[in-house]
């Protein structure tokens, strides 16, 4: 989505998960200036990632970003959630997105939380169970070849062989000279 405005006076990124990475993406990819800096909280979150990848014109899966599943119980979030989240159809992403596809937080790392969906069932399940984090649907890649996973120390990238339909304590494959 587009926005249509060239200055954001940022009031809520502090504590309002969804709109502070809506906020990140309009920075990185529409040229949109903010007032109070969302980059300040927290700096490791997926949808960043995604963002700075499509401006430098990389590929990667579909993704949507979803909204909470549960909020807190307090009574200026709520009032909060229910002016600014805009109802979603979920049967209708998982349908655009196409199946499977995964479910994962938007932040943090190791597999943790991710689940792959085969369906809009699995889909509901998982969404029903995510609580209170942000979520990302994500097409899955169908066919690949190879998949790779870098591991940057500073300017350093090292490359590893990855199997992702391995337990977890197998999926780092330990593999010399396997890209040309």
């Amino acid at each position: 989505a587009k926005p249509k405005y060239d200055l954001v006076l940022d009031r809520v990124t502090h504590w309002h998960y969804t709109s502070r990475e809506w906020i990140k993406k309009i920075t990185l990819m529409d040229d949109v200036y903010v007032l109070n800096n969302p980059w300040a909280i927290q700096s490791v979150e997926k949808h960043t990632s995604y963002c700075a990848m499509m401006k430098l014109g990389m590929k990667f899966p579909e993704t949507w970003m979803l909204p909470p599943k549960s909020y807190p119980e307090n009574k200026d979030f709520q009032t909060t959630v229910k002016r600014y989240n805009r109802l979603f159809d979920l049967k209708s992403v998982g349908k655009e997105i196409g199946y499977p596809t995964f479910l994962k937080p938007y932040d943090g790392g190791g597999w943790v939380g991710v689940k792959q969906v085969k369906n809009h069932e699995d889909l509901a399940k998982a969404y029903d169970a995510s609580g209170e984090r942000v979520q990302h649907l994500q097409a899955a890649v169908k066919d690949y070849d190879l998949f790779v996973r870098g591991i940057g120390i500073g300017p350093q990238i090292n490359l590893i062989r990855y199997d992702p339909s391995a337990p977890l304590h197998a999926r780092y494959v330990v593999d010399f000279h396997f890209l040309e």
